[in-house]
């Protein structure tokens, strides 16, 4: 059975619990080079300046896949990666958090990766973001994804972004609640309705959905309705991301993990008007 635990409302000018992004932070291309891949069998098409690399996938085989491409195709979509800070919320506690094109693999799956490293006094996350070149109104937005390698120090998600959460809808997985995944929408930095989902873990395969209304946001997990929120619903329009950045704070995403390199495996994207 799925739980559900109502966590807050509308903002009303206070800091939220749930951080609102700053807008995707990498507007730069990315450099090629050689990269291992975790992705699956079976490069997709699109144009990109990215190696392509032979690896396993997840344990299951061989693959080939486009490593660190700055434009690509992917469900149909054309998608950009992005370079540059991650978002501040994560930054704090000495964590230094960034988005690298190279952590970015194409093939049969999209697979995004994050690794945090001690440096001195900080700890260096190298994550990854990537966006589409369209932008969407309302619609239904479905993506299927896993976490491999779920621990501490990292927020793994879906979502649609538009500058300074004019329009702000999440579906994310942060690394200290395995269990658990966030849904979020906002209309502007301070206007946001969030209610955490648990009953699931973030490293099975699982069917996400949002159904993006005039009056409502409705998500989905695996076909069954979670949660519907009606305040602080977003119109402007906004392109989806889906990104896997680094934390270092008990309250949210969890302290850092050294070392192990955790990634998002995306299946599919598919949205419908």
């Amino acid at each position: 059975m799925l739980a559900i635990c109502f966590l807050a409302g509308c903002g009303g000018g206070t800091m939220p619990s749930v951080p609102a992004r700053n807008g995707p932070s990498g507007s730069g291309t990315s450099s090629t080079g050689t990269s291992t891949s975790s992705a699956g069998s079976s490069g997709s098409s699109g144009s990109s300046s990215g190696s392509t690399s032979s690896t396993g996938s997840s344990g299951s085989g061989t693959s080939s896949a486009v490593v660190g491409p700055n434009e690509f195709s992917f469900s149909g979509y054309t998608w950009e990666t992005h370079n540059g800070s991650a978002p501040p919320v994560g930054n704090v506690s000495g964590n230094v958090g960034t988005f690298d094109p190279m952590n970015v693999a194409v093939g049969s799956e999209l697979v995004l990766s994050l690794t945090q490293t001690q440096n001195g006094s900080q700890i260096l996350s190298s994550g990854s973001e990537v966006m589409t070149k369209q932008s969407f109104t309302y619609g239904t937005f479905e993506f299927t994804s896993r976490v491999g390698n779920v621990l501490s120090g990292s927020d793994s998600s879906g979502f649609l972004y538009a500058p300074n959460s004019s329009t702000e809808i999440d579906m994310e997985q942060v690394g200290n609640k395995p269990d658990a995944v966030d849904c979020t929408n906002w209309k502007g930095v301070s206007n946001f309705q969030d209610t955490e989902i648990t009953g699931f873990h973030q490293g099975n395969s699982h069917d996400f959905k949002i159904v993006w209304a005039p009056t409502h946001v409705d998500w989905y997990v695996d076909d069954q309705l979670v949660v519907s929120h009606t305040q602080a619903v977003p119109s402007a329009p906004a392109p989806f991301l889906f990104n896997m950045w680094g934390t270092n704070k008990s309250t949210w995403g969890g302290m850092a993990t050294i070392g192990p390199t955790r990634y998002m495996y995306i299946s599919s994207f598919k949205y419908t008007p």
